[in-house]
């Protein structure tokens, strides 16, 4: 009886150890990933038409429009308007990103009705957010509050919103622990409107429009290709990212992923060793 009992408690262990570690397993395989914004990724601004009322916006990276400002914008980088390919395929491949985003599996899904990201509970710790797909759906509108948020933890983060995205005056989106604005996205559904001396992070992919206002801070990339963008006496700079796909063509996200997925994958084979053996010894 004794010898049944060890054999059995030591097969449950086994299934529990399968599932714990299938569990992290699939955790993994379905972490967000950055998608590949091809032509796109060196631009600031990105538009069908872009707009301004006064002088004074600072544009770090590439600039694309068809129609353009009324005043020219200072651009460290190159102007593009049609017929340029470069400027067509960055469209493309804006649509192409989108999709990328669209098709991954939300993480956490806010609770109906407006939703502020700086107040939010429902997520986990007030104010903070950790990498992840965020959505939130039913055309429910998303703003950044006064308080703002904090973006912790080298990752990818995704906020698909079925609504509009707006940020009030003030607020901030702040990167901490190792967050890069180049793996930061937001795809609201309807337009976007940043408040003033606000400070903003990551890329917004919006055909709907993208409206700063003055004196706004971003880092990232606003990506509304089909739709408009206006600014404000604004400096919006594209991030810094790592350009080229190291060993072999596997991105940091992946190849991150996949050394994780082998390490796991061994300490659960040495696991199976050691209850092999424990097993034999109580069979024995």
């Amino acid at each position: 009886m004794k010898v049944f009992n060890n054999r059995a408690s030591l097969k449950i262990s086994v299934v529990a150890l399968v599932v714990s570690l299938t569990l992290g397993l699939s955790g993994l395989i379905q972490a967000a990933t950055t998608p590949d914004l091809g032509e796109a990724a060196s631009f600031a601004i990105l538009s069908s038409t872009y707009t301004n009322t006064v002088a004074g916006t600072t544009i770090n990276g590439d600039l694309g429009y068809t129609t353009g400002p009324a005043f020219a914008p200072t651009v460290n980088g190159t102007v593009y308007s049609p017929p340029s390919t470069k400027y067509s395929q960055a469209g493309i491949d804006q649509g192409a990103a989108l999709a990328a985003l669209n098709s991954q599996a939300c993480t956490h899904t806010f609770p109906a009705g407006a939703v502020d990201l700086a107040t939010d509970t429902s997520h986990g710790p007030i104010g903070v957010y950790t990498p992840g797909v965020y959505c939130a759906t039913a055309a429910t509108a998303v703003s950044i509050g006064t308080a703002g948020i904090t973006l912790s933890g080298s990752g990818t983060y995704i906020f698909r919103i079925a609504g509009g995205l707006t940020s009030v005056a003030d607020s901030s989106v702040t990167l901490a622990d190792g967050a890069s604005a180049c793996d930061v996205f937001w795809t609201p559904a309807e337009p976007t409107t940043l408040g003033a001396n606000s400070t903003f992070a990551g890329i917004n992919i919006d055909d709907m429009g993208i409206t700063i206002g003055s004196a706004v801070t971003w880092t990232g990339s606003a990506l509304a290709f089909g739709g408009t963008v206006s600014t404000d006496t604004d400096a919006i700079s594209v991030g810094t990212c790592t350009t080229g796909l190291p060993d072999g063509g596997v991105g940091p996200e992946e190849k991150s992923i996949s050394w994780n997925i082998i390490m796991l994958a061994g300490i659960f084979g040495l696991a199976l060793i050691s209850l092999g053996a424990s097993l034999r010894k109580h069979t024995s």
